[in-house]
């Protein structure tokens, strides 16, 4: 008996350990960027599949994790636009431990993917656990129907925020089946949403008096109005941002980086910083045609290290960047450094980057239910051995 014990015993650490070993991690300290395409095949309007690419800050690939082209159980598909660059702006959830990102609940090569309605095809919300890779694509909603579903908040992987190019923000929860609340339809037309300082906040290209707006009071769960940021302009094409606290004498967030894909001069990254109450413009670093759209940061020492995706469209524009921007300036100083290229994807290997998240430090590691239970399962069933033995 003590022979079948010690082999049973071994038999369920092996299993254990290869469910958490066969488990892709996210490593904290890296980023993580959404990309659409396989590869192979041009990129079209047609649904495309989606991934999650971890790289070091230094560039490096890490992995790739495929999100569902098919559902299983409870999950549904989630996939994007291939060409649809509004599309695909990743999230990281403010206990840092789940990737949140939007998609399709469509098989690959459904035509027309963004112009289809919502209740033909369903608009996936994933949730992505930083600490195994699983993702779980459970919560589908009937909203941004005809239009582009873009970006999903949350605080703790369960909570969600909803935003596209129509209907306004949305809140629901997830595997809730579809039910959901309009947060606020002040805006309709969004791009990014981001939660900062325990505030919800919104990007738009729309004509409003500010492309950065505050999504009611805090995180609102009933319908309220969206409020612009003074000093903020009502031009221009913003998408990602990153919001940074670089001055104690300023309550809160008081830095601002956004990523404007407007071609030429004009766009670039975009520096603010809150002075008296207003937001006041400390210059850009423009990245001509290569069209920024994702946007993460860290802060390090009072310094801000910026990562940023480019490009991302398909033909001659496509393809993706990764870039990053080391800004040693600090509070209401213009913007310096550089941009310094990571990644290149190139225009023909069928393949574009979207989002980009850096995962911090502070990342908390949680364990995947299937895995603690089964370690569960095999201690309790060594612990019956043992005591059948006694008997």
């Amino acid at each position: 008996m003590n022979k079948q014990l010690s082999i049973l015993s071994a038999a369920l650490l092996a299993i254990s350990v290869s469910a958490a070993a066969q488990a892709a991690a996210f490593t904290a300290g890296d980023l993580v960027i959404y990309r659409v395409g396989t590869g192979t095949g041009s990129l079209t309007s047609a649904a495309t599949a989606v991934y999650l690419d971890e790289y070091t800050t230094a560039g490096t690939l890490v992995q790739s994790v495929a999100m569902p082209t098919s559902v299983s159980g409870s999950n549904h598909m989630l996939t994007a636009s291939g060409t649809a660059t509004s599309e695909g702006e990743l999230t990281l959830s403010t206990d840092g431990k789940y990737l949140v990102l939007t998609g399709y609940d469509a098989a690959t090569g459904t035509a027309g993917i963004a112009s289809t309605t919502s209740a033909s095809v369903k608009r996936t919300v994933g949730v992505v656990n930083v600490a195994t890779g699983v993702a779980d694509t459970s919560t589908v909603l009937n909203t941004f129907s005809t239009n582009n579903i873009r970006t999903a908040v949350s605080t703790n992987g369960t909570d969600l925020w909803v935003a596209g190019a129509n209907t306004g923000v949305v809140y629901t929860t997830v595997g809730n089946g579809g039910t959901m609340t309009t947060v606020s339809s002040t805006i309709t037309n969004n791009r990014q949403l981001e939660i900062f300082g325990g505030q919800l906040y919104s990007s738009t290209g729309s004509g409003t008096a500010a492309h950065i707006e505050k999504v009611g009071t805090g995180l609102p769960t009933t319908n309220q109005a969206m409020t612009g940021l003074t000093g903020i302009p009502g031009s221009g094409s913003q998408y990602s941002f990153f919001m940074a606290d670089l001055n104690n004498n300023v309550a809160g967030m008081d830095t601002l980086y956004v990523a404007d894909d407007t071609s030429g001069t004009a766009g670039g990254i975009i520096k603010y910083s809150l002075v008296g109450g207003t937001w006041v413009a400390n210059g850009q670093i423009s990245t001509g045609s290569d069209a920024y759209r994702g946007l993460t940061g860290e802060v390090v020492n009072g310094q801000v290290e910026l990562f940023a995706t480019g490009l991302g469209g398909s033909g001659a524009s496509g393809g993706g960047k990764l870039v990053t921007i080391t800004d040693t300036s600090g509070w209401d100083a213009t913007i310096n450094g550089t941009a310094t290229t990571l990644v290149s994807l190139g225009t023909t290997n069928n393949e574009a980057f979207r989002g980009v998240v850096y995962l911090p430090n502070t990342v908390a590691p949680v364990p995947e239910a299937d895995s603690i239970a089964l370690m569960a399962l095999g201690m309790g069933l060594v612990g019956f051995l043992a005591r059948r033995r006694k008997v």
